[in-house]
């Protein structure tokens, strides 16, 4: 059977809280969480991402480079 996708855009809330969500599983190394959170994330437009990164450094007590670095694997 073919499931079509259908393009969305979350929230911004749901894309600071999907940013949160992935970290907080990088940070514990829980796979589990981080694939949860980029399954929101994947969907989100950079202008989202620059926008949740102050927040999610400030809530995760971790530098924009460390998030950017984790993204990046």
């Amino acid at each position: 059977m073919y499931h079509r996708e259908f393009p969305i855009t979350p929230s911004q809330q749901a894309i600071t809280g999907a940013l949160c969500i992935y970290v907080e599983g990088g940070r514990k190394d829980d796979v589990r969480q981080m694939l949860f959170g980029l399954s929101v994330l994947r969907h989100a437009t950079e202008e989202q991402l620059a926008i949740a990164m102050p927040l999610v450094e400030v809530s995760q007590h971790m530098s924009r480079a460390g998030i950017q670095e984790m993204l990046a694997r």
